[in-house]
């Protein structure tokens, strides 16, 4: 990633943005939790700034204590309202203070994420379309049957059909591969702004899934297969998961 000083009026920049709120239901202040010494967000916000397509990263936040800790280690960060119904909502607000071309929404509690993924999903995306999707073959078989893990169907061009919480497709007769959908994001300028205008969707309220909105409405998400762990902090006891991989991983 390229450093940069301060926010750029650079119509070509890619940027990824890390939507990262303190209230959860599940897990409160998730953000700033502890994952062998080091909060949760920076290990995000450092895993981010080893992409080589993304020109800067900017944490999007709706709390002054998230705000305090990324102003004290220089991690950029955007405080905004916390209003908004879903992670890509809040990047679509920070539209008026961040120029660029490409944005790449990177979940703020993935602290395992690839950048390798990230650098993939920018290098093969299509402006035609305007919005990206990284996903990865379910080989886990607690994944399918997880809540927590979102399951993809993609029609022949590798456009997504529908996004489910249950493991889909059914399999009545046949086996079939499954997919995981990962919560990374890559959206043009254009997409991006049209994603906070439309209605949220029944489907995607139904679901809890953010990107059954465009689906619902007629566009298209494309689906690009990456290389990541899928490991995502839903609740305390994820970190344990988390930490035994970063254990193997020294």
């Amino acid at each position: 990633m390229r450093s940069l000083s301060k926010i750029d009026k650079n119509s070509n920049l890619v940027v990824g943005l890390i939507p990262a709120r303190w209230s959860s239901s599940r897990f409160e202040g998730k953000p700033l939790a502890d994952i062998k010494g080091i909060p949760m967000i920076k290990r995000v916000y450092d895993r981010a700034c080893l992409a080589k397509t993304l020109d800067t990263v900017v944490v999007l936040t709706d709390d002054e204590r998230i705000n305090s800790f990324c102003a004290k280690n220089e991690m950029r960060c955007i405080i905004g309202d916390d209003k908004c119904f879903t992670g890509t909502d809040r990047c679509a607000r920070a539209l008026d203070l961040i120029d660029g071309a490409i944005f790449v929404n990177i979940q703020g509690d993935e602290p395992l994420i690839n950048p390798d993924a990230i650098d993939k999903l920018v290098e093969t995306f299509e402006p035609a379309i305007g919005v990206s999707n990284a996903y990865v073959p379910i080989s886990e078989e607690y994944k399918l049957y997880d809540s927590n893990v979102v399951k993809v169907v993609f029609d022949n061009n590798y456009n997504a059909v529908y996004y489910s919480r249950l493991p889909i497709p059914f399999e009545k007769k046949v086996q079939t591969q499954r997919y995981q959908q990962l919560g990374l994001y890559a959206f043009s300028r254009h997409m991006l702004k049209l994603f906070s205008e439309l209605p949220a969707s029944k489907i995607e309220k139904a679901e809890s899934v953010e990107m059954l909105r465009f689906v619902e409405h007629g566009f298209n998400v494309k689906m690009v297969e990456v290389e990541d762990e899928g490991l995502s902090v839903d609740t305390p006891d994820d970190l344990k998961l988390i930490e035994i991989h970063l254990s193997e991983y020294n």
